[in-house]
């Protein structure tokens, strides 16, 4: 069967670029699934045999995301899927060529894409730095690039990509080369993945950085960005996942000290993850696949209520306080909905079912329609699910400037209180509302934090300031008497105001 497809300007200059490394910053509907499609064609059309690394930041990322986007993309070109190409197993029974680098072990095939012609690619996953072990590659390529960690893909990936050129190749382009696909960074974490393009000014024989918008996409159907703005509810996001705006950095911020590289970490299970394999569904990514969960431990749980009800998993380890996972519901779904439907089966499988409950101190008050308070109902529902419960919250809430100066002094690590770590994978709605939440001067406090983004229409409400909320509770309520029973570092956090 013939195809045609048809490429856009900002698609066909990067295809044409001649450059060894590309990097393209694509707002969604830009059509990155159709040329990383095209790129996953050609090298395995003109390195046949070769090995080659497909790349992502977890494992996790790399089953849900990454294989549904190549074989979606594959199929665009004719490319089908167990006819073609297997995988996660060998082909050879299926008379496909053997590599010339086959992967060794009983299980080395389970992370591979095996073509016909014997090309091989290598799923790598940043957060197991065993998953690109032993291949020599020759090629990379990575999707969402902007959430890969820089260090971690130079010293797991890029360092793998040293084969030398084989006269069967000749001296054909792609061997050697890297190919970067994400759309524009909402969190400090991506910083890394736009400074690129300062990088391909400097060395524009060496890189290549190429920046579109899904506007740049002729092809989209009618009435899709409208649906789209209308759909987003969020200026924010709206302008970074499809025009390709860059969002504009927090300097004041309520979290002052919060730094990605110290407090940020990633830690799946991967064992499990490869035992439900590339046939994994939805089901199967519960708490399970967590690797920083204590399973006989009972769990920290907060929750920020209202017309948007979100919740924060929490868990003492030693020294550590892990921020495990957040979620959310909107309106018309209710708190019930949030424990049904998202909570009750991720945390299912775990072996301790006790939960220490916080939350806002209006859950004190019997709600509307009900002779129960919030809390009572959050317990009948956790009790009618094996869970048994003790409700931490106090009567009163505590001032915003005692937030921020215990937060920030636990952000900067403080002595006597434990170091705050946040899973990044699990929360990534929460990090982006932590980043952006601002600071200001207050009228009765030095610092409040600011709650217009919770009133702004224009902003998708999991990024205002909810899930913050959430995350305060249990850390002032643990550990506010213990920072105020010490000498008082407020000097330390140096405020600007407007």
């Amino acid at each position: 069967m013939i195809k045609n497809i048809e490429l856009t300007i900002p698609q066909l200059t990067f295809e044409l670029a001649k450059q060894p490394k590309k990097y393209l910053e694509g707002g969604r509907g830009a059509g990155k699934t159709t040329i990383l499609g095209k790129r996953l064609r050609d090298i395995a059309a003109n390195l046949p045999r070769s090995s080659n690394a497909l790349v992502g930041c977890t494992y996790s990322q790399m089953l849900s995301r990454t294989l549904p986007s190549a074989i979606e993309g594959l199929e665009m070109y004719n490319l089908y899927q167990d006819v073609d190409y297997v995988v996660g197993k060998c082909g050879k029974k299926n008379g496909f060529e053997m590599p010339f680098q086959p992967p060794t072990g009983p299980s080395g095939w389970n992370n591979i894409i095996h073509f016909s012609n014997g090309t091989i690619y290598q799923l790598v996953s940043l957060d197991n730095p065993n998953s690109g072990r032993g291949l020599n590659s020759s090629s990379i390529t990575g999707d969402e690039a902007a959430l890969l960690d820089p260090e971690k893909l130079y010293v797991n990936v890029k360092a793998t990509n040293r084969v030398a050129k084989k006269a069967v190749y000749g001296n054909n382009p792609y061997v050697g080369s890297e190919a970067y696909y994400s759309s524009t960074p909402i969190t400090k974490k991506g910083k890394w993945y736009v400074e690129m393009e300062k990088k391909a000014l400097e060395d524009p024989t060496t890189y290549f950085f190429l920046k579109c918008s899904a506007l740049s996409n002729p092809y989209l159907r009618a009435g899709w960005f409208k649906e789209m703005r209308e759909e987003a509810t969020s200026e924010l996001i709206y302008n970074a996942e499809i025009l390709n705006i860059r969002p504009k950095e927090i300097t004041d911020g309520f979290y002052a000290n919060i730094n990605p590289d110290k407090h940020y970490y990633t830690d799946y299970n991967n064992s499990y993850l490869e035992t439900i394999g590339v046939v994994a569904k939805k089901e199967h990514f519960n708490c399970h696949q967590d690797n920083d969960i204590q399973r006989h431990e009972p769990l920290i749980l907060s929750l920020d209520w209202g017309v948007f009800n979100c919740a924060v998993v929490m868990q003492k380890h030693e020294n550590e306080l892990r921020i495990l996972k957040s979620f959310f519901v909107k309106s018309p779904k209710l708190l019930d909905d949030l424990f049904i439907e998202q909570f009750l089966p991720y945390y299912q499988p775990h072996q301790e079912k006790i939960i220490y409950l916080y939350g806002g101190h209006d859950g004190h008050n019997r709600s509307a329609n009900s002779n129960r308070t919030l809390f009572q109902q959050v317990e009948d529902i956790l009790q009618k699910h094996g869970w048994k419960v003790y409700v931490m919250s106090k009567a009163s809430a505590a001032s915003h400037f005692d937030k921020y100066l215990l937060i920030n002094a636990m952000l900067k690590g403080y002595s006597g209180l434990p170091t705050i770590r946040i899973n990044e994978h699990n929360n990534a709605d929460l990090i982006i509302s932590l980043e952006r939440a601002e600071a200001r001067e207050g009228l009765t406090e030095a610092v409040e934090k600011w709650k217009g983004s919770e009133r702004n229409k224009s902003i998708l409400q999991q990024h205002a300031t909810h899930l913050s909320d959430a995350f305060d509770i249990p850390i002032v309520t643990m550990y506010n008497d213990i920072f105020k029973g010490k000498k008082s570092f407020a000097g330390e956090f140096k405020i600007k105001t407007t």
